[in-house]
This record gives structure tokens, sequence and C-alpha cells, in this order.
């Protein structure tokens, strides 16, 4: 499963207008309107007349981002950050800006700065913990996320983000947990239904795993990971057909996803070696740098003791 899903998001904002401003108040609106361009014009407009207006600043570097010129945002939000460095929302727009360039360490050191002016800092407090995350600090990443959820605890973002942090720290009965209460909030997400899913499996509740993948796939028909993850709670059950028919749909979505092949492998090891073999030849041709497991895998298939053997394998490793 891949880790750190959510906590690699920025989280940006747009600040609230200043005073009784026109211009900033008509920029704003143009935004919240999607008039992108007509927005950075207003900016440009007010920044030229009063070049240390910090809501311009930050909210011209936002636009810059949303453009993907990341040299012009970062120039704006220090810019900003420089005219004020103990504003708690300038600081927190600029560590999640690095954040999202990936520079955690940058967006640590101004997320402690703004949370030292405002410990509630609710997106300082989210996205630090991102940082923490990338960097391997579990734990403090936890901390800052428990904080999050005391401010606000129906944080859709903050409630995914511990349930993901949670299953990397082995804590599956609170990622299964916090998964159910994001789904109770959004039914039709599934992302989450995969990844409750796989909690369910590491607590070898198979039933509810595959539940959960079927109601992911239900939602997503393309959804490869649970299709995936689906096959081998087919494959568990003793529905062979079944999870080779996902295999299979597996291979039309994607022809190039490994795994797909060296189960369909796995499956028709006792049944149809033959079959069996091409699809780890596949495998090794798509995965070259893990051809030895490939190849004892096909020298496996040539006695009915390494066939079995194969299975068994299988059994376990699920």
């Amino acid at each position: 499963m891949k880790k750190y899903l959510l906590f690699a998001l920025a989280l940006c904002f747009v600040f609230a207008g200043c005073g009784n401003d026109r211009l900033f108040k008509k920029a704003v609106a143009y935004s919240k309107a999607g008039k992108t361009e007509a927005a950075l014009k207003t900016y440009n407009r007010i920044l030229k007349d009063d070049p240390d207006y910090i809501s311009a600043l930050v909210n011209r570097g936002v636009i810059w981002e949303k453009l993907g010129d990341f040299d012009r945002a970062e120039e704006d939000y220090r810019r900003a950050a420089k005219l004020n460095p103990y504003h708690p929302n300038v600081l927190t727009n600029l560590g999640s800006f690095y954040l999202g360039r990936n520079f955690p360490l940058d967006a640590i050191s101004n997320f402690n700065v703004a949370l030292e002016v405002d410990p509630n800092n609710f997106l300082a407090l989210v996205n630090r913990a991102s940082a923490y995350q990338s960097l391997g600090y579990k734990r403090r990443a936890l901390e800052d996320l428990e904080h999050a959820l005391e401010i606000y605890p129906e944080s859709q973002l903050a409630i995914v983000n511990k349930a993901i942090l949670d299953y990397d720290l082995f804590n599956y009965d609170d990622a299964i947990s916090g998964y159910t209460h994001a789904l109770y909030n959004d039914p039709k997400n599934a992302q989450n239904f995969y990844r409750r899913g796989m909690a369910f499996k590491a607590v070898n509740r198979y039933g509810n795993a595959l539940a959960d993948f079927n109601m992911a796939v239900n939602l997503k028909p393309s959804y490869v990971p649970a299709l995936y993850e689906r096959a081998k709670m087919l494959f568990k059950s003793g529905d062979y057909e079944s999870a080779l028919a996902d295999l299979n749909k597996i291979k039309t979505i994607n022809n190039k996803f490994v795994p797909a092949y060296e189960f369909t492998g796995d499956i028709m090891a006792i049944e149809d070696p033959v079959t069996a073999t091409s699809n780890y030849m596949v495998a090794k041709k798509l995965d070259p740098k893990n051809y030895k497991r490939y190849n004892a895998k096909i020298a496996l298939m040539r006695t009915d003791a390494g066939r079995r053997k194969v299975i068994k394998r299988t059994v376990d490793d699920i």
C-alpha cells in the first residue's frame, strides 16, 4: 500500500479581504469565480501601487502556484513573510508551499514559528504532520494530527491523514475506526474503502476486507489496486475463477502491472503450469531487476512438488 498519500498535499488558501479596499475585494471575487487571469491582473495592479500589500502578495502567490510558476510564487510568499515575519497565516502558506515542493525541513521551520504564534493553527498542524511523516518522524506527526483533531474533530482531511498514519504505525484498529468515520461522511470514496480494506486485511478480517474491496471496485471499476487486492481475497476464499477474472481485467486496464502476471502464474501453477510459466516470463520481462524470483518459479513449474510449493507460498503470503 502506498504510504503518505494524503500527506503530500500542500494546502494553500486565499486571505480574506483587508479593510474596504475595492480592488482587493474584486480580485478575491475573481479568484472565487475561477477567473484566474482577471484576478492576477488585479493583484498586479494593486501591488504596482502598493508593493507591501501583504494579503495581495500571498494571494498572488497562490495564483502563481496554481499556474505552475513556482519561482514567482515563492518570491511573493517570501516577500510577505519578510514584511511580517510572525504572521501565522503567511508562515503557514510559505511552509505549505515548501511542503508541496518536497522541502520538508524548510516547511517545518515555517510551521514551527507559525505555531509558536498560534498553537491552534489547524493548517500548520496538519501540514507539519505531513512534513514530519515524510521525514519518518511518525510519532511527532501523530501528535500534530491529534492536536488538529482536538481543534476540528470533524475535519475529513485530518481524520483520513491520521488513519493513514495509524496504518503505517500498525495501529490497524485505529485506522479502521478512522476510515469508518471518514466513510460515514463521504460514503462514495473508493480510495477510503480500499484503505480500510487493507487495514481489515492486516488484522485477518478477510470477509470485511473483501466487502470493502468490492465497494471500491463498484465505485471505481478501473481501480487497479482494489481489483488486485480483491483477487487476493477471492483466491483466499477458494474462488480461483473470480480471482483470475479480476487479474485479467487488470491486464486490460494496465498491461504493465507486474503483480497481475505473477499472481496469475501462482494461481495457475497446479492446473496449467504452461500458462503459469508464460505469465512469469511476462513478469520477468516487465520487471527484470527481480528476474531471479521469476526464474525460480519457472523452475518450480517442472515438478508436481514445485508447483505445490508455489501454491502453498502464495496462500501463506496473502
